[in-house]
């Protein structure tokens, strides 16, 4: 329901992208044959090529061909397949090769901590940072607003590591702390700029959400009740995942609802850690809340599917040594819900109009209802390339990005987290609650 054109036209415009990219597509069917199942896709380049791994092997072939990239999807066997094809599309165009030096903008770091990123957690290394030449990109407003220049290394882990870029750049920044707070949240590709938008959008409200679902968890004051799904009211299709998910994991699954009050339906599929393994999780964000729960159930297929692939990527998670010395931050980390899950709310699965509509429809409505809180989503184009295939990193300043924790990064709350600890920020956006305060389906 998030696709500009049929998913076979989607297809063919993967393979004419790749034409023109000068890369060939290496497939693996994870699930054997299983539906929902999960497919991982490595680009293949020459040795010379520039690329972000996207967690794949380097490995070499013949002629020294490697990979330059690689992605997984999930869903349908088809859905995964081409979904598989398009996220290593996305991890290509939004890495090293698509960094154009050109494009880049010095801003003094003191500048963006007052400015643009106040209310982000790293405004106060940003503000104390000893550099001039903060290498920064140009991002429009989705709606209403002006222009910002917002710092590369946000969206970029590849460029923090690499310090040919930073010298093409002219960057006289230190990294060191700061890359903590660096991640690709945001990036997306669609075979239109809307649909690419989309996918992006949802993607930042959906890392909030999990951030504000950890903070409230384990930061909080305490009395925090997650909502979750009761599985015998899931639809067909999301109930279909849930047993696949529960196959797979061999571990109850948990479907949660944590819609903030941004009001975008936001599903969590979740199993706990056991000893020796963490947990898993998948998570979706849609106008449709089946959508979002089908998003976060094959996600999680994906995760336990994906740890059985050499060149998947390792572990889901990241080492949590890094937070054994701040025990609140180790719990944020482990993301333990075992506790909570026992005083949750059991809610049915909400009885509510679907909201659809073709990609730019539905971009519109995603910007309204975040500015209906206070949020101004902005993007900018990373690459465009003939056919329409496009790349796009969209970032909401005022929203969280916190869930890096899980990965064993050393991050703490901006604002927005700070005020879900004090309980200052309603836990008031169940899916129910928001499609009533929106209008339900207005499309």
């Amino acid at each position: 329901m998030e696709r500009a054109v049929p998913l076979g036209e989607a297809a063919r415009q993967a393979v004419t992208t790749l034409a023109a990219l000068g890369l060939r597509a290496e497939l693996v069917d994870a699930g054997g044959g299983r539906d929902p199942t999960a497919w991982w896709c490595g680009l293949i380049g020459d040795a010379g090529d520039a690329g972000d791994t996207g967690g794949a092997e380097s490995a070499g072939g013949a002629g020294g061909a490697r990979v330059v990239a690689s992605g997984m999807g999930k869903g349908r066997p088809e859905q995964a397949r081409v979904g598989a094809l398009f996220e290593a599309v996305e991890h290509y165009m939004s890495g090293p090769a698509g960094f154009d030096s050109t494009a880049v903008e010095p801003v003094g770091p003191p500048v963006i901590a007052a400015g643009p990123l106040r209310a982000d957690a790293c405004a106060v290394l940003l503000d104390g940072m000893p550099g001039r030449r903060m290498a920064c990109l140009r991002y429009r407003p989705l709606g209403a607003g002006c222009e910002l220049l917002l710092p590369l290394f946000l969206c970029a882990p590849w460029y923090v590591d690499t310090a040919d870029l930073r010298d093409l750049a002219g960057d006289d920044c230190d990294y060191t702390h700061l890359k903590r707070y660096s991640c690709n949240s945001g990036s997306a590709v669609g075979v239109t700029v809307a649909e690419a938008l989309l996918h992006a959008l949802n993607e930042a409200i959906e890392r909030d959400a999990l951030s504000l679902l950890l903070i409230r968890a384990f930061l909080g004051s305490g009395g925090f009740r997650p909502r979750l799904i009761d599985p015998g009211t899931l639809p067909h299709g999301p109930a279909r995942a849930y047993a696949m998910a529960e196959e797979l994991t061999g571990s109850p699954v948990h479907l949660l609802d944590i819609t903030s009050d941004a009001g975008v339906p936001t599903m969590l599929a979740y199993t706990a850690p056991a000893a020796g393994r963490p947990h898993r999780r998948g998570a979706g964000t849609s106008l449709s809340p089946v959508h979002a729960a089908w998003r976060a159930l094959t996600e999680l297929v994906q995760a336990a599917l994906g740890e059985r692939l050499s060149h998947s990527g390792g572990p889901a998670h990241g080492d949590l040594a890094g937070l054994a010395r701040h025990p609140a931050l180790y719990a944020c980390g482990r993301f333990d819900l075992t506790g909570l899950l026992r005083e949750a709310r059991v809610v049915p699965f909400p009885p509510v109009a679907e909201v659809g509509g073709p990609p730019g429809r539905q971009v519109r409505e995603v910007v309204a209802r975040l500015a209906a809180q206070g949020h101004v989503a902005y993007r900018r184009t990373v690459c465009a390339l003939p056919g329409g295939v496009t790349a796009v990193h969209v970032l909401v300043p005022t929203l969280e990005r916190f869930v890096l924790v899980t990965d064993g990064n050393l991050v703490i709350p901006g604002r927005r987290g700070q005020a879900a600890a004090a309980g200052a920020l309603p836990d008031s956006g169940s899916v129910c609650g928001s499609m009533s305060r929106n209008g339900g389906s207005r499309q």
